[in-house]
């Protein structure tokens, strides 16, 4: 989940933002900042709070994604950060035709995902963030090795207080 870091029902812009003008239906819905920012935004037990927020890119990108979408007359595009992998976040980028129900999603040097039966790009958003926790389980690490330090690799640790012979003291 994204932490958004302005004030509660403000978009990024600063305009006050409507959680009540929502569109969509469930738990999760989008709501649309004049400024062209979508906000995801989620029902909770203190009501609706902004989950996400999706930055509108002016440009239609030239690689990466499909002419279909590229040529689209509706075709919208948002970037949104995440973190792959680690802590860092990097950008990840929407491209959507709410007409044809179509969403691609690229991040880095990854291959487009297309998603289908799509018309929100935030419910793509969502959707694609689904398919990478899917894809890449926070559980993958087995714990530390008894056999192989992580901090060394394959190598074995090298005994304190020897230094090797190639390496003198002076």
């Amino acid at each position: 989940m994204q932490h958004v870091n302005h004030p509660p029902g403000h978009c990024q812009c600063g305009r006050s933002v409507d959680f009540e003008r929502a569109v969509g239906s469930g738990t999760h819905r989008e709501v649309a900042c004049v400024c062209r920012r979508r906000h995801d935004v989620a029902f909770g037990a203190s009501g609706w709070t902004s989950v996400a927020e999706l930055t509108p890119e002016l440009s239609v990108p030239l690689s990466g994604f499909s002419a279909q979408l590229r040529h689209a007359d509706d075709a919208e595009r948002f970037w949104f950060p995440f973190a792959l992998q680690g802590g860092v976040a990097l950008p990840v980028h929407i491209l959507i035709s709410p007409s044809a129900k179509i969403a691609e999603v690229k991040a880095a040097d990854l291959k487009v995902f297309r998603i289908e039966a799509v018309g929100l790009p935030t419910d793509a958003r969502r959707r694609w963030i689904a398919w990478w926790q899917e894809r890449r389980p926070a559980s993958r690490s087995r714990g530390p090795s008894p056999i192989v330090p992580s901090r060394l690799g394959r190598w074995p640790a090298p005994a304190l207080g020897r230094r090797p012979a190639a390496f003198p003291v002076r």
